[in-house]
């Protein structure tokens, strides 16, 4: 991480059209000798076989230079040679431990299906939770040219236009190379590229420490994080914090007249105004500080609560205390306690000692302060945002759900086939009597998933990249898609694809009974169009339909299985009983349709949580520091009631004339509250989905009502007591 400050990644932009055979390292060295450079493959995942088990492995390849770039820890092993061989691999600690049970597995070997075997040569320490390369193996790069010589790896792999294949690190010695390399890649486009008249290809570099979190890059290495999230979080905090110092020194104004005797005896006394702004400033950064380690007490006492109420909060923040944490929330704390202390200690400072024991005239301007009133008004501002957004969150995770997908979802079971034959499992689960369809595909359809292929159009010999997905024949029916022309494709028929509606859009193919029969060629291959199906949404809302071929193959990931019954639980275990008879190393992980989707967007209900935890801390504090306020009003106008009561006045005049200001001020806070909240939803956050709600005025008149009852109820615990009092009791002391 020390030297990472000029290691910059390079990313691309665009989907390459052009099949132009160079390589992006060999021709950046050939101008720039002092460059150094490294070189990840990512998509190493399978079906490894190691000291007899079988297990799903996810890595990475990696060139012999990769520990001259990367502070990743090699426990047993040569940094300098144990990457350089071909089908050389290094394996995780808790991997080996997992397998193996031991680490020192130097030399043994592991299968990985559909690429061969390699020779472990170093025990890795597992990865940080928040690097962007994660990893269980690690293997040598120089294994790609062997396997795709074998047609184990597409043999394109070496093409510029392999942007999904590889990542480039590069080291760059001066400040000054940076511009260079960015105007090599800027002419990169007309150099490498035949058609560069016609189409413009860009690439940028992205700095190591901009890279997690980041922007939404597309087709990233590894985890991501994007800053919306981070930013959302803050904000939440800061809110919280703010209601927090708003409420303090709300009060603590409020206290004026109780604190300004004390500040005038002070000062006849010898004291200075710097004498006196340093006393509150000193109080308000020793309750900042008690504060700091109450709340750290609560957090240890929550902190397994928490990620129980939220189970992803662990993937993407560290709820880890340490020492370096406790000593920024340290001076968090002082630093929190000299802006709250800040409004107090400047006018107790500046307040003269004859105005100090006036206080009938001298501190009257107090209560015409418009800080106190703006600090109500923020407070509550804040309090509507975050009811507004619960409820906006709300309906936008129920629309999610609700979503018409295009396909059914219905009682389909998903399988993963752990690389079992399709053909046995679905021949043996096809004799079950609640078995109705057995189908087979490579991803799980509306929940994120995603596979793309390259397709030349025969008509104009113009490529283009496409979303995709491996099917068999009876896929189609089982998930009840639409056909609006031609056929599906049949077992074997490797040939023949079936696109949908955005596809004949997209290539402007007229309509669906005309794009039967056309031909596109995808490789070597000669694919023809045999179907055409209505749009579905082969991914999440998120994304929009784009263009889609499905084809099939024996690559399949997936067994979707169709039910009919009214106990599922049985039904599921004899499936369980049939997979044990076939594979009796791996256990059936089962989950259906529907559920898979509702998990997917679980998310939005992790949201939710988070606002209505945070909200109710937000709200809390701005009810008691209502709470205080009225107190003080109304203490403060009980010979006012006293004498109005003695006249006539009756206790509903009282207690509207004792709530109207503050009720003011709530009406102002959902006036400016509730604009933020609809603009920060409807222009940012549920802009992130193509396929969104609308915001109506039941969500918006909702939180309205449930804030004016919130309010009214804390307002009007005060103002019911104060109107109720006997005047003779306020008075007689007059």
């Amino acid at each position: 991480k020390d030297n990472f400050k000029d290691i910059l990644k390079d990313n691309s932009k665009d989907n390459f059209k052009d099949n132009f055979k160079d390589n992006f390292k060999d021709n950046l060295k050939e101008d720039f000798e002092d460059i150094s450079i490294t070189q990840l493959g990512r998509r190493l995942n399978g079906k490894a076989e190691m000291n007899g088990k079988k297990i799903q492995v996810r890595g990475i390849y990696a060139d012999e230079h990769f520990f001259d770039f990367m502070s990743f820890e090699l426990l047993s092993g040569n940094k300098a040679t144990s990457l350089s061989d071909p089908y050389s691999i290094l394996i995780t600690e808790s991997l080996a431990t997992k397998t193996y049970e031991r680490t020192d597995v130097i030399g043994e070997e592991i299968s990985i299906g559909g690429l061969g075997t390699f020779f472990i040569k170093g025990i890795l320490k597992d990865p940080p939770k928040f690097s962007h390369i994660q990893y269980e193996v690690i293997a040598s790069l120089s294994s790609i040219p062997l396997m795709a010589n074998q047609g184990l790896f597409d043999n394109s792999y070496n093409d510029w236009q392999s942007v999904f294949t590889f990542y480039n690190y590069l080291y760059l010695p001066t400040e000054e190379m940076v511009s260079e390399v960015n105007a090599w890649l800027t002419n990169a486009s007309d150099r490498f590229y035949p058609n560069a008249d016609q189409v413009t290809y860009t690439f940028e570099m992205q700095r190591m420490d901009k890279i997690l979190p980041g922007p939404d890059v597309s087709d990233s290495i590894g985890p991501k994080m994007i800053f919306l999230p981070i930013i959302i979080l803050s904000v939440i905090a800061g809110a919280i914090l703010l209601s927090a110092i708003f409420n303090y020194t709300n009060l603590s104004m409020a206290r004026a007249l109780r604190r300004a005797r004390e500040v005038g005896i002070r000062k006849l006394n010898g004291a200075n105004g710097k004498a006196v702004y340093f006393q509150f400033t000193i109080e308000a950064i020793v309750l900042s500080l008690i504060s700091l380690a109450i709340g750290v007490l609560i957090f240890m006492l929550i902190r397994s609560e928490f990620i129980a109420l939220i189970p992803r909060a662990n993937e993407v923040i560290n709820l880890e205390l340490s020492l370096p944490l406790i000593g920024w929330f340290t001076l968090f704390a002082v630093a929190t306690g000299l802006i709250a202390g800040m409004a107090p200690s400047l006018y107790f400072s500046r307040l003269s000692s004859l105005n100090a024991f006036r206080s009938n005239n001298g501190l009257r301007t107090l209560g015409r302060i418009n800080l106190r009133k703006t600090f109500i008004v923020a407070q509550f501002a804040i309090s509507m945002i975050f009811i507004l957004a619960i409820a906006i969150t709300n309906k936008q995770y129920r629309f999610s759900l609700d979503y018409d997908l295009g396909f059914e979802t219905q009682n389909i079971l998903n399988v993963p086939l752990e690389g079992n034959d399709p053909s046995i499992l679905r021949t043996e689960w096809s004799k079950l009597a609640e078995v109705e369809e057995v189908s087979f595909s490579s991803i799980i359809p509306g929940v994120g998933s995603l596979e793309s292929l390259q397709l030349v159009d025969q008509r104009n010999q113009d490529s283009v990249w496409v979303n995709s997905m491996t099917i068999n024949e009876s896929y189609l029916d089982n998930f009840g898609l639409n056909l609006l022309a031609g056929r599906s494709m049949r077992d074997g028929e490797s040939q023949s694809i079936v696109v949908n509606e955005q596809f004949v859009r997209d290539f402007g193919l007229e309509n669906p009974q005309n794009t039967v029969g056309t031909t596109f060629r995808y490789g070597s291959q000669s694919l023809t169009i045999v179907g055409v199906i209505e749009d579905f949404h082969y991914v999440n809302l998120e994304e929009p339909i784009s263009s889609f071929v499905m084809l099939t193959s024996d690559n399949f990931l997936f067994a979707n299985i169709k039910l009919n019954t009214t106990d599922i639980i049985s039904s599921v275990e004899r499936l369980e009983d049939v997979w044990d008879e076939i594979d009796g190393k791996n256990n059936m992980y089962s989950a259906f349709m529907d559920d898979q989707i509702e998990d997917y967007y679980q998310f939005l209900v992790d949201v939710m949580k988070l606002f209505g935890f945070v909200g109710f801390l937000a709200i809390s504090i701005s009810c008691l520091g209502l709470f205080g306020m009225a107190i003080y009003s109304t203490e403060t106008r009980l010979k006012e009631i006293g004498i109005r009561k003695t006249f006539g006045a009756t206790e509903k005049t009282l207690i509207f004339l004792l709530s109207k200001g503050f009720m003011k001020m709530v009406f102002w806070a959902i006036l400016i509250g509730s604009p933020i909240c609809y603009l920060l939803f409807d222009k940012v956050i549920l802009a992130q989905n193509f396929y969104r709600t609308n915001i109506s005025v039941l969500e918006v008149g909702g939180s309205i009502l449930f804030l004016l009852i919130l309010c009214s109820a804390t307002i009007i615990t005060q103002t019911c007591s104060a109107a109720r009092k006997n005047p003779t009791s306020v008075l007689r002391n007059e």
